[in-house]
């Protein structure tokens, strides 16, 4: 694998895209900035708690992937990292969980599966961020061989969020979206954050030369685990404490305005 100088991890949501300002793929100044790191040997990783099927409009500007909050890495052609959710645990959740009036989402990198009972609901999930249908398949069709590596829950009520964070704090780590009422997911502690550190040790990477972009609360563990974390124009409380600095959003070119300032490019 090449040798890097260091690594840049960016958030996909409300970090390279933003559905607030309805910036659905990477800005060309954003490409341009990707491209200017990839030049002066920094790798540059796609961090997202998305698939990457949920990539596919802007996963080629970037060398890496890290995919479902942790659970998945690759480089060029080199899985590095799959961690599978066992289906005893998925089906726990489905008995305890469906029931509750919500979507359950079980994400592979190729294929989402999905319950629901509310289409309505479900249509609005996937109207938010442009998801077309076909990335979709019924959970009845799900092949045995196709692998979970994350779940997303979403819920109308708050005590669904709250309860399910008590019931399984030893069994799953979440994190929930900064505006709408779902969270994604993961095994005891596979996070971002996780997943970042074990690649940097890969790659022998002084720490100092990493730094990550985010917004949202499945962002502080990578952000708190590189040398320099980015908060964008708009984020969290806990992505605010994390933070070393803070840029603009992603239509203000937050990506670029900071690379610019860190002198990375």
């Amino acid at each position: 694998m090449k040798q890097y100088k260091g690594i840049v991890f960016f958030d996909y949501d409300g970090t390279t895209v933003d559905e607030v300002d309805r910036i659905k793929t990477a800005t060309p100044k954003t490409k341009e900035a990707l491209e200017r790191l990839q030049k002066n040997d920094y790798l540059t990783m796609l961090c997202s708690g998305r698939t990457k099927r949920f990539l596919e409009a802007d996963i080629d500007c970037f060398e890496g992937a890290i995919t479902c909050n942790g659970s998945y890495t690759q480089v060029a052609d080199r899985v590095i990292r799959d961690v599978i959710v066992p289906d005893e645990i998925l089906f726990d959740v489905i008995d305890r969980y469906f029931p509750r009036d919500t979507i359950i989402q079980m994400d592979t990198q190729a294929v989402t599966y999905y319950l629901h009972s509310d289409a309505e609901f479900f249509k609005y999930f996937t109207r938010l961020f442009n998801l077309p249908d076909e990335w979709y398949a019924p959970w009845k069709y799900r092949e045995k061989d196709n692998h979970i590596n994350k779940l997303v829950l979403n819920y109308k009520t708050p005590d669904v969020f709250k309860d399910f964070k008590q019931e399984y704090k030893d069994v799953f780590t979440v994190a929930k979206h900064v505006r709408e009422n779902f969270f994604d997911i993961t095994l005891k502690g596979v996070t971002k954050g996780d997943a970042v550190k074990e690649l940097v040790e890969q790659l022998d990477i002084p720490i100092e030369n990493t730094y990550a972009f985010g917004d949202a609360d499945n962002d502080v563990e990578m952000m708190e685990t590189v040398g320099t974390g980015i908060a964008m124009g708009r984020h969290s409380d806990a992505v605010e404490k994390a933070a070393n600095m803070v840029t603009g959003t992603v239509k203000e070119e937050g990506i670029f305005q900071a690379l610019e300032k860190l002198e990375l490019i």
